[in-house]
């Protein structure tokens, strides 16, 4: 099941987590501003890697961070990278799955009429 991990920003500090019900936590985190977030089925383990990524700026025992700028945009980044590659992509797309079942289509046609029909029509002939 899908769920979601979101960065929300709260003054200078910024709290990462992963839930269910995104509405409910920006609720709960009010004033805090949603900055990004990312619906995936790996939230929590990507949540788990953020933290662990800036384990250094976290505040103990929550799940705020004191981000620097460029940290923030690192944080942002990862969390689109891991939108993009968090799960295995497909190897052929669009106009390569295309190609490729055609050349399959010709392959196995030919292969079968070479060594399936051929050799029934040669006996007639």
């Amino acid at each position: 099941m899908d769920s979601y991990i979101y960065l929300i920003e709260n003054g200078d500090l910024y709290n990462i987590g992963s839930t269910n019900n995104l509405d409910k936590v920006q609720q709960s985190l009010r004033p805090g501003k949603l900055c990004a977030s990312l619906r995936n089925k790996e939230a929590v383990y990507i949540c788990k890697n953020l933290h662990v990524r800036y384990s250094e700026v976290r505040l103990p025992g929550t799940d705020y961070f004191r981000l620097n700028n460029s940290q923030l945009l690192e944080c942002k980044l990862m969390m689109k990278s891991e939108g993009a590659s968090g799960y295995f992509q497909p190897i052929f797309k669009g106009g390569t799955i295309v190609a490729t079942f055609i050349m399959a289509w010709l392959g196995i046609s030919l292969f079968l009429i070479k060594f399936g029909v051929n050799p029934i029509l040669s006996r007639f002939l």
